[in-house]
């Protein structure tokens, strides 16, 4: 892996999402369309036709003419994994592995006490213009992206709320418009927005103060959707000073007590009211499937402030290729993390982008008889897998889980189902799991759509030894070449004169 100092010394000074779009725009990874577009159905259908043609591969898209608005509308620009790498400054960044992308990342959650303190600035873009008299949601291009979604969605926010010994948390939750200044927000118990939430009930509060931020520095848009564990205050920000090398710099809000970034091109000041309750959705989601209609408590807007000429940037889902399927990809960093003290033998960890993040692949040492159901437990027993994963597979050092086709081979050949498959009672699981059999109702305890009833599978697709519980032998050897010849063969391949 290169040297991470070299690699963050490639970030700019100054990468806020206008930087970022010029330099995609340089390097041919960003396109412009000029052809009018009418709304929020047309973007969509576009956007679903370039998944189909290009995969997670795709360009960035910028809507220039969008009936009704004067204001572009950007599309996909954090839908590709080189883009992840262009951002984090990785020279090869068009070549870049996941692999690599989630051992820099967990380099630098792990080395919290090298984070940096965001800093506050007078000069701030986000307020270049200020509207406090009748702000409005219908003044941005915000549409419904799916014939039967519940309303337009403001689909890649960045939502700060603060907690005062936590500090402020940067979050991405999908906000649903109601009116001109009422918005249900998404806020789930086991997310960080439900952990503040919950905070502020029990301090007596029920208007908690909120900003929600969009089209800002792009590590800030990786922070707010990597799950990482509260480590002292302002997590987020300054998670990503430390990657900068130096403070983030934030603005203070205009009628509220929260710092935003200062680059942003739109902020909507308010707050969430927990006790104005409506109900949010369907949405077509990141899962393929529309997630059905919830009960949640309503954002109220008292402010925008804008850039000159702003960007509205948002997100495409539902595709296996959509971008906000790949800004799932760093949400499981910090549960790799905790795998590495909790699972014993535990060498890697991955979730295929085409298991929608509910399922996982788990890579061990195996030790011992028996290992790898310990592994499986032990796995699942922990936070994020406890509220997402449905399917977890443990496999051996010689499988590569970043490659399918090694792993259908150890479920087909390492596995016996009687023996190897473990099935556990539902368990309460994101809401927004399609595969979960009904929905927890809401409570005076919860009194939001929370959690959602699914059972769990584990899957020991391990080598199993002779003395593995109900095994009478052990898996056997695998069949391969004499180590020593094909080294001599590759050694002097060009003279078999095959290739």
């Amino acid at each position: 892996m290169a040297d991470i100092a070299k690699r963050s010394s490639f970030i700019p000074d100054i990468w806020d999402i206008r930087e970022f779009i010029r330099r995609l725009e340089r390097e041919g990874d960003l396109v412009r369309v000029e052809k009018g577009v009418a709304g929020g159905d047309e973007i969509a259908a576009v956007m679903w036709e370039l998944e189909d043609r290009k995969g997670n591969r795709g360009p960035a898209v910028v809507f220039e003419k969008i009936k009704g608005y004067d204001i572009p509308v950007i599309k996909n620009l954090f839908g590709a994994l080189r883009r992840w790498a262009l951002i984090l400054g990785f020279p090869d960044w068009r070549n870049i592995k996941i692999r690599e992308l989630k051992e820099y990342l967990l380099q630098k959650i792990e080395t919290d006490k090298d984070w940096i303190a965001p800093e506050i600035t007078a000069q701030a873009p986000c307020q270049e213009v200020v509207i406090q008299d009748n702000p409005d949601f219908s003044k941005f291009p915000i549409f419904r992206w799916h014939p039967t979604d519940g309303g337009p969605y403001i689909t890649l926010p960045g939502v700060v709320i603060k907690d005062p010994e936590w500090g402020q948390n940067l979050g991405m939750y999908r906000i649903m418009i109601v009116d001109g200044r009422s918005a249900p927000i998404v806020i789930n118990a086991p997310q960080d927005s439900g952990i503040y939430c919950a905070r502020a009930r029990k301090r007596g509060v029920t208007k908690v103060e909120c900003a929600i931020a969009i089209g800002f520095d792009p590590l800030l848009h990786l922070a707010s959707v990597m799950k990482m564990p509260v480590v002292g205050r302002d997590a987020e920000f300054r998670f990503v000073g430390a990657l900068y090398g130096k403070p983030v710099q934030l603005a203070k809000c205009k009628t509220v007590d929260i710092d935003v970034p200062a680059s942003s091109e739109i902020v909507f000041e308010g707050f969430i009211d927990l006790e104005d309750v409506r109900e949010e959705g369907p949405y077509g989601e990141y899962t393929g499937y529309y997630g059905e209609a919830m009960v949640q408590p309503t954002f109220h807007l008292k402010c925008v402030t804008h850039r000159k000429n702003p960007y509205y940037i948002s997100c495409t889902s539902a595709h296996v290729a959509s971008e906000c399927l790949i800004l799932h990809y760093p949400q499981p960093f910090s549960w790799y993390r905790r795998m590495k003290t909790e699972v014993v033998g535990f060498r890697d960890a991955y979730l295929p982008l085409q298991g929608r993040n509910f399922m996982a692949i788990v890579q061990i040492q195996k030790r011992y008889p028996g290992w790898g159901k310990q592994a499986i437990m032990s796995a699942l027993g922990s936070g994020f897998a406890a509220a997402i994963i449905n399917w977890l597979i443990v496999v051996d050092e010689d499988i590569d889980i970043y490659n399918w086709d090694d792993v259908l081979f150890a479920l087909a050949t390492r596995v016996d189902p009687q023996l190897d498959i473990v099935t556990f009672p539902p368990l309460a699981v994101n809401a927004l799991n399609p595969s979960a059999r009904s929905r927890i109702p809401e409570s005076k305890d919860f009194p939001y759509t929370n959690f959602a009833l699914c059972s769990k599978v584990g899957i020991d697709a391990t080598k199993k030894f002779s003395n593995e519980p109900g095994r009478q032998r052990p898996t056997p050897p695998l069949s391969l070449p004499d180590t020593e010849v094909l080294k001599k063969v590759k050694k002097q391949w060009k003279e078999y004169k095959i290739d």
